[in-house]
Order: structure tokens, then sequence, then C-alpha cells
């Protein structure tokens, strides 16, 4: 078959949508792998971009707030108190935030945005199959694991990769049982309770753990039926519990916690809970010193290095992240900063408020980013801020996509006999 230039718009879209599912595959198991399929999709993007789309996107506070966050940490550089170079460095981390408008300017569908979903799921699910494994053979071929239960990255990835995947999983199941069709919908709800046990079971991640539970709350606001509501709850609770009060690594990991806040730095327990606390306090110190503009990108670790000699850092060296993303930007850019964080945040929750499938997903997406970023600076990980960037801009693609009109409208997918376009469809009708 010939190709012509005039195939070549829609040959650069394809291969376009092509990077963004190998993207999300590539986000639970591999950094460098995700960093190359990034850029190849953020080469297409750019090649495939409509102008009239990017002025629409960076009109509106959902796609002009990233950018004026990234801005504002890039001009903080003019007063950091640090070097120029390493400055702009640290200015750099925030440049994942460019990903939403770039992404949200881009033509996905609802179905390409179930395909890239469907992506990420698969890797997930690599990931899952490894961990149980390891759970239910300890004596088995581990030894190459991050750690106990955990083949990628860190716990804390692959937690918050899981909690989504079983809010998605048990979301579509509650939808697809309403609509009839029991066996599938049963399938899916038994795979969401496998990851949602790993989080309680094999290593409980304290941020894990709450997010887990937060988009729990989440699901049981979106499940209208209470007998359907009950059906999920009952058994995350049964987990929830079991985890809790059988799982000698779950017991283990809730007795560093009891017990890591009152440790000092030549305890040999685990410091992250008291290493937090002392972040955060002194963190607000900083805070108050320069509250309107802060100290300047990059100026976080100098900050806590001037407190070394009279309040210690439990471990035993300067922080260069306070592990709470609100206070990662006020230290570098004030409470304006801090004000346009949140903002956004707002924006783009508010941007996915409905009940269609997309859209509460994209409520999850943004919730578990605030309710991590508690704990840690998630938009400046290379995973989570990766996550929450790419799914943002593309479920707001979809979002509008779906507002835009009857050319990718859902009842087409009906009548197209393909199976996860029906699927999407019975989703998205809930």
């Amino acid at each position: 078959m010939k190709v012509t230039w005039q195939d070549l718009p829609l040959n650069l879209a394809n291969a376009r949508q092509v990077a963004a599912v190998a993207t999300a595959f590539a986000l639970p198991l591999s950094t460098s792998g995700q960093e190359i399929t990034l850029l190849i999709f953020v080469v297409l993007a750019l090649l495939t971009l409509d102008r009239a789309r990017l002025k629409a996107t960076l009109r509106s506070a959902q796609g002009y707030l990233p950018v004026a966050l990234f801005g504002l940490m890039m001009i903080g550089v003019l007063w950091s108190l640090q070097p120029y170079g390493a400055a702009i460095k640290w200015g750099g981390l925030y440049a994942k935030l460019l990903l939403i408008p770039l992404a949200m300017a881009s033509a996905f569908t609802p179905r390409q945005a179930l395909q890239i979903a469907v992506g990420f799921l698969a890797a997930c699910l690599i990931v899952l199959v490894l961990s149980w494994a390891s759970f239910l053979w300890p004596a088995g071929p581990w030894h190459w694991f991050k750690s106990p239960g955990v083949p990628f990255k860190d716990n804390a990835v692959q937690s918050g990769c899981f909690a989504l995947c079983a809010f998605g999983l048990a979301l579509g199941a509650a939808r697809i049982w309403s609509g009839g069709d029991r066996r599938r919908a049963l399938a899916m709800g038994i795979l969401a309770l496998l990851f949602f046990a790993d989080i309680f079971f094999i290593y409980l991640s304290k941020t894990g753990m709450i997010m887990a539970a937060t988009l729990l709350g989440l699901l049981m606001i979106h499940t209208r039926d209470w007998r359907l509501a009950l059906a999920v709850a009952t058994p995350a609770a049964l987990i929830i519990a079991l985890a809790l009060f059988v799982s000698a690594p779950a017991q283990q990991r809730l007795t560093e916690i009891s017990t890591d806040i009152h440790a000092s730095s030549s305890s040999e327990e685990s410091l992250s809970t008291g290493a937090r606390l002392d972040f955060w306090s002194k963190a607000l110190g900083f805070v108050k010193q320069a509250p309107l503009l802060g100290h300047g990108t990059g100026s976080i670790k100098p900050l806590y290095q001037a407190l070394e000699a009279t309040r210690p850092s439990p471990y035993g060296q300067a922080t260069p992240d306070p592990h709470n993303q609100f206070l990662h930007v006020a230290l570098q850019a004030g409470l304006l900063g801090g004000a346009l964080l949140l903002a956004m945040w707002a924006a783009h929750f508010f941007m996915f408020l409905g009940r269609d499938f997309a859209g509460i997903i994209g409520q999850a997406i943004v919730l578990q980013n605030v309710v991590g970023s508690l704990f840690n600076s998630h938009l400046t990980t290379v995973t989570q801020g990766m996550l929450y960037c790419l799914a943002v801009g593309m479920l707001g693609a979809a979002v509008r996509e779906q507002l835009a009109g009857p050319a990718d409208s859902f009842a087409q997918y009906l009548s197209v006999r393909r199976p996860a376009e029906r699927l999407f469809a019975r989703l998205s009708r809930g």
C-alpha cells in the first residue's frame, strides 16, 4: 500500500498514540525506558500539535497554571542561595508540568485514553505477579528485587500504581455489574482485590496505605448502589484487618512507624516518620523567614544545612527535600508558589467533576497526588510526578474531546464490534 504525504499527519498521530501507550507501560517498570518513550511521545506530540487547541488550552486555568508554576520556579533562580547552574537544575524538576498543556492540546479520544490505561495496567500486572510470587515463594530467585515484594523502582511507586489499578478495576467492575455482565465484573473485582491486598500484605507503605484508603473512599462516593458499595467495602475492610493483625511485614512496618517518631539519629530503627516531623517543623520556620517569594529555587538543602550545627537532622545530614510538596514549593518560591500549586490541583480536580469513567479516574489521579504530596514531594519525582502530569493531560484531553461533539461519541462505540470499545462504552454509561 502506497503511503503519500497526505497520510503523514495520520501516521504521526498513530505513532504518538503508540508512544503514549509505551510510556504508560514503562512507568511502573523502568525509569530509562520511561524517559526514552516519553521523549519520542513529546517529539510526536509537537509534530502533531494543533495550534488552536494549544491556545485554547493555555487560556484555561488547567493549562496555564502548570506553566505559571514552572515559570515562577525558574524565575526563583534569580534569588537562590545556590549558584545559577545548580538552581536551574532544581527548577528543571518542575519542567514536567509543561507536559500537562501539551497532552491536553493533543487530540486524545476516550478510546485512546482507555488504550493508554490498558498499557499501564499490563505493566502493573507484571509487577503484581512477581510481587505475589515472592510473597508465596520466599525462597525463590528474588535476590534482584529492589526490596521484599518490590521488583522494580520502590515501594512508594508500586503502592501508588497498585492503588490506581485497584480503583479503576473496582470502578469498572461496579459499572459493568450494573450493566449485567456479571462474569467480567467478577473477574475485574477479584483482580482489584489482589492489587489492594498487595499494598497491605506484602510491603506496607505508609503513604501507599493512606492513598489506597483515600481512593477507597472516593470509590464509595461513586458507587451509587448501596449493595455494590457494601460488596466493595466488605472485602477491602477484611483485607486491611487481616494485614494489620496477621501479616508479619505489615506488623513490622506498623511497629517501625510507632517507634521511629521518637527515634534519635543514632537509633537503628527506621527514621522516616520522625525525620518528616523534623523536616516539617524546620520548613515552617524557613517559610516565615521569606513568606512571599521564598528563598529561591534550589535553596532547600542550604537552608537545612544552616541548622545542622544546632538542630541536626535525624538522618545525620541535611535533606534536599522537606517531604511535602507544598513546602517544597513554598521554601523556594514562597506562599505565592504554594498558592499556584493549590490552585493548579483545584483546577485539575474541577476539570474532572462528573460521573463519566474518564472523569472519575481523573479525580482519583488528582486526589492521589494531593494525598501523596502531604508526605512526599511527588510532583518532583521521576515516576509519580510524570504519572500525574501525563494522566491529567491525557484524561483532560479525553474529557474535552468527549464534550466537543458527536465525532467520537459513546453511542458510536456501541455500534463498533470491538471488545475494548464496547467495554469503555459500558463503563462510561455507568
